[in-house]
């Protein structure tokens, strides 16, 4: 390999190394955006090396054929070490603040799909009590059909309303962002 060559496949590494320390960066303000816990963490850690591994193997395999020499690790090395040193806090508080934007706006269309729900299934729930009162008011005053119209008339609705609405609030919760 020509000397020319190995300085472009050098300047090659260079820039996969940054681009490794970019991804770190990023990886770093999703996992402490999500608080992930220990086995969150280790997961994300190998998914993250995988992933990473897989990019730097098909960028090398375009550049230099897939031959690793020394001044290839040096290349990954120096040029994560220079993004890090050099641009990854700042980085890191951009991203940052992308990612606490993205939150904001992602809880505010949730809650305005929340409220446009709420305001469409209004009437319904509206007709629903209506319709299911007096079959409720009925069973009861015939003893023992009330479980039977009990049943059919709400308990069922009100447990997968319970569950939508939790589950939109851990949802809510969960993009919000850290205090």
């Amino acid at each position: 390999m020509l000397l020319a060559d190995q300085v472009s496949v050098f300047l090659w590494t260079l820039a996969i190394g940054m681009l490794a320390g970019f991804c770190h960066v990023v990886y770093r303000v999703i996992s402490n955006t999500l608080r992930l816990k220990r086995m969150g963490i280790f997961a994300g850690d190998i998914i993250f090396w995988i992933v990473l591994t897989v990019i730097a193997f098909g960028v090398l395999l375009k550049a230099n054929y897939g031959q690793l020499r020394l001044y290839v690790f040096i290349g990954l090395f120096m040029g994560a070490f220079i993004f890090n040193r050099f641009l990854g806090g700042r980085v890191y508080r951009i991203v940052g603040w992308w990612f606490l934007a993205g939150g904001k706006a992602i809880k505010f269309f949730g809650r305005l799909l929340y409220y446009a729900w709420r305001a469409i299934a209004f009437p319904f729930k509206i007709v629903f009590i209506v319709v299911i009162f007096p079959v409720r008011l009925l069973g009861r005053l015939l003893g023992g059909a009330g479980r039977f119209t009990g049943r059919l008339a709400g308990s069922s609705c009100s447990r997968a309303k319970g569950k939508f609405t939790s589950l939109l609030r851990r949802l809510l919760k969960k993009l919000s962002p850290p205090r």
